[in-house]
């Protein structure tokens, strides 16, 4: 059985795409933690690790692991100037959107479409020609993925395609 791609953003992982996902989730999550602009750069510059020409890509595994360090960095950084609560939220939210950012295209464009976007099952079969059993798995898979890929992080109203349809 043939599946049809749905549209989705481009997804290729190049050696600056891992560093443009961190430096995304460091600066975001400084910055919804109430850090300056301009410490929320220096606090990329210092916990970012730069990525050497010619290495090649990373696997998602990989990422994750070097998201975990750099996370646990900036985080003890934080909470010496802000609330750790607020600090735990921010990067709570930074992880998920690089949890969802990590997701194969067709799982993101699922997810992105459900939970951004509030398509029903039925929506996303239209707009991208799969079945609605191929919708379900996919959609499924990413919201599987991003809770378990994502320790301590869930979200107590998560949406599933049983409540989509």
């Amino acid at each position: 059985m043939t599946a049809v791609a749905g549209p989705s953003e481009p997804a290729a992982r190049s050696e600056d795409s891992s560093t443009g996902r961190l430096v995304a989730l460091v600066y975001g999550a400084a910055l919804r933690a109430g850090v300056s602009r301009r410490s929320a750069a220096r606090l990329c510059a210092r916990h970012v690790p730069a990525v050497q020409p010619g290495q090649p890509p990373e696997r998602a595994a990989d990422a994750r692991l070097v998201r975990m360090r750099v996370v646990r960095a900036v985080r003890s950084e934080l909470v010496r100037r802000r609330a750790a609560k607020v600090v735990d939220e921010a990067l709570a939210d930074a992880v998920l959107l690089d949890e969802l950012a990590l997701l194969p295209p067709r799982q993101q464009f699922a997810v992105r479409s459900a939970v951004r976007q509030g398509w029903s099952v039925s929506e996303i079969v239209e707009a991208t020609g799969w079945t609605r059993a191929q919708a379900i798995r996919l959609l499924n898979a990413g919201l599987s993925t991003i809770t378990a890929s994502a320790p301590g992080v869930t979200s107590p109203s998560r949406p599933s395609a049983k409540m989509a349809r």
